[in-house]
């Protein structure tokens, strides 16, 4: 009896009916990417983009990235297939690199972070949280915040940085350990400060100091998110962080604190 052939599955999607709309889409052991041109779909099309999408070759090795489109007027839909490499992260420097299609997602805490565990794996030690560059517009964001982990290897001010993620052969992401505590409040100020001037220290400005960007355990305090870090020795700036911190620990409005 023939096996069912794969069916492609939306892995990212950032839609839109005043711009383009772009798709990450897997294909059995392939990611593709389809860009939709803007007043090709309406919104209720965007939020079902398999049913009304063309039937595009996702087998074919040839392309990386389809360009969709209709001509006014026109209910035929057209398409351009590209073959060209994607933008990866160029700073590789930790030896452990895994692959985003071996990643299972557990839940989703932002639209680019996830609790993932990696497939073949049980043991509660392989939950990991993973952060990717759905498209290329997102991995400058990815490639500076890998390199802040980078400097901040050994310090134990973030969580440890377990490897890169790769899609077919580019770095889109990492994947850090996981925590477990809870995010930061006015009574852990101290704590808080403490954290901080361990960074500021190293000459980093975190940039963005919301209470859920302070994660607390028992004995131990933590940052995360730094994405808006920068190198820097401006020590205005670092007092005008540390002097936001209680207005930001007091904050309850839940900025920052993601799909949670």
């Amino acid at each position: 009896m023939d096996s069912k052939p794969p069916s492609p599955e939306v892995l990212s999607m950032e839609t839109s009916t005043r711009d383009n709309s772009y798709f990450r889409i897997r294909y059995n052991d392939k990611v593709k990417y389809v860009v939709v041109t803007r007043g090709t779909f309406n919104s209720d099309e965007l939020c079902l983009p398999l049913y009304s999408l063309p039937p595009l070759p996702y087998e074919d090795d040839g392309w990386t990235v389809a360009r969709v489109s209709r001509n006014p007027g026109s209910p035929q839909l057209q398409f351009v297939l590209e073959n060209r490499p994607l933008q990866g992260v160029k700073e590789i420097w930790h030896p452990e690199q895994v692959d985003c299609l071996a990643l299972k997602r557990v839940q989703r805490l932002t639209m680019n972070v996830s609790e993932c565990t990696r497939k073949g794996q049980k043991a509660p030690q392989s939950t990991v949280i993973a952060k990717i560059a759905r498209f290329e517009w997102e991995i400058p964001r990815i490639e500076q915040e890998g390199h802040v982990y980078r400097l901040l290897q050994d310090t134990d001010i973030g969580p440890q940085f377990l490897g890169h993620v790769i899609e077919q052969g580019r770095i889109i992401g990492f994947v850090l350990e996981k925590l477990h505590g809870k995010s930061a409040s006015i009574e852990h100020r101290a704590r808080c400060t403490e954290v901080l001037g361990r960074l500021h220290r190293l000459g980093l400005l975190h940039g963005d100091v919301n209470r859920h960007n302070f994660m607390v355990g028992d004995g131990w305090t933590k940052m995360i998110d730094f994405e808006k870090s920068k190198e820097t020795q401006d020590e205005g700036l670092f007092k005008a962080e540390v002097s936001s911190l209680s207005s930001e620990l007091e904050d309850e409005s839940g900025r920052g604190a993601g799909f949670l």
